[in-house]
């Protein structure tokens, strides 16, 4: 005889309940992982372009969140631009001159916690912000939870560093 017996077929649905069970929720854990990860390497990309374009040219480039993609303004979730900053000094309040790069802002339902509104790097690859030394930013995800969120620290020097966080 060919086929399955009722108890082959139980027992079979049996097992493929149990996996989808486990299963399922870490799939979900993995994606939230990755998004996170996504977004926050989308951020320090940002920071690491404007730095090097900062050396190349010898000059002041800033990033800054944005609403419209052309000038600054809005929130860090809106999205950011990279951007030739024309201050007259080191410390003066960004002047956007020419935009280098637009991001739009995070995949899903993200937010971003900003340690500053803009952050400045000058000729030498060190960072400026209002923001003061060392500068932080958070991404979390709506239904972020244990160590899924990312936290994205600029230091003065200019170096950036990623490191996960409890979500809050």
């Amino acid at each position: 005889m060919r086929g399955f017996t009722l108890l082959e077929l139980m027992v079979t649905l049996a097992v493929a309940g149990v996996l989808v069970t486990i299963g399922v929720p870490s799939f979900f854990d993995i994606v939230r992982n990755n998004r996170a990860a996504t977004n926050a390497n989308e951020m320090v990309t940002a920071f690491t372009l404007a730095r090097s374009e900062a050396i190349r040219r010898g000059a002041r480039i800033g990033v800054c969140s944005s609403a419209d993609q052309a000038n600054c303004g809005g929130t860090w979730s809106d999205g950011w631009i990279v951007f030739v900053d024309a201050a007259a000094t080191d410390t003066a309040a960004v002047s956007l001159d020419e935009v280098l790069r637009v991001w739009p802002g995070p995949s899903g339902e993200a937010t971003v916690d900003a340690g500053a509104a803009w952050v400045r790097f000058l000729p030498r690859g060190n960072m400026y912000s209002p923001g003061g030394s060392t500068v932080t930013y958070t991404i979390e995800f709506d239904d972020c939870n244990g160590l899924q969120g990312r936290s994205i620290e600029i230091n003065a020097v200019g170096r950036t560093t990623v490191e996960r966080v409890n979500c809050t």
